[in-house]
């Protein structure tokens, strides 16, 4: 148990994203959005800083590299346009009559709070065509079982990072803008605290 409520977590998100700013209110004639001149915006700027310096960033990924030595793990981190560092694990497949299926068993850690959460991409190709769009999972089944295990255990080993209770995941913050969250309706948990883009990895 990671320890944090539903209340704290809220609270966490509050600290880093401002209330109201809605989102058809935008000037884009000044320099900087309204939202992005608040408190909130500069410690989430700051927060994004220092999680790029993270030395024990570095220290993951080289333990994982021995830990999934028959893989490859790799930052998919997208600087600014979430609220995490991501790396993953890729796993292809080759199924009968050409059918390739691309596994990636991934973790996303919260540059806001000492939390991060594991899920896997499933995409599926016939060869020489394009792969469908990838198919996202916070519980993994299978084969992928031992490994999301592993890379929790490696990210508490080396960040000391706890689970996200995903039974807040879809808890909705009235009135807070996301930045990077180019829509109307309210973000939810885990879209402040780490993205609304888990499958898109780079």
């Amino acid at each position: 148990m990671s320890g944090f409520t539903r209340e704290s977590l809220i609270d966490i998100a509050r600290h880093y994203y401002p209330a109201g700013f809605p989102i058809e209110e935008d000037d884009y004639r000044q320099p900087l959005l309204a939202h992005q001149r608040t408190p909130e915006h500069e410690r989430w700027r700051s927060a994004w800083g220092k999680a790029l310096k993270w030395e024990r960033w570095d220290s993951l990924l080289a333990a994982g590299q021995s830990a999934f030595s028959w893989g490859d793990i790799r930052d998919a981190t997208q600087a600014w346009h979430s609220a995490c560092r991501r790396c993953c694990v890729c796993i292809k497949e080759l199924l009968p009559e050409g059918v390739e299926v691309i596994t990636r068993v991934s973790a996303a850690i919260s540059v806001l709070a000492p939390l991060y959460l594991t899920y896997t991409t499933t995409r599926t190709r016939k060869l020489g065509a394009r792969a469908g769009a990838p198919l996202v999972t916070f519980i993994p089944s299978g084969k992928e079982i031992a490994h999301v295990r592993e890379l929790s255990s490696l990210i508490e080993r080396e960040l000391e990072y706890s689970p996200f209770p995903l039974e807040f995941a879809e808890v909705v913050i009235p009135g807070l803008r996301v930045g990077y969250l180019n829509r109307m309706e309210p973000p939810t948990l885990l879209e402040a605290l780490f993205s609304d883009d888990l499958a898109n990895l780079p």
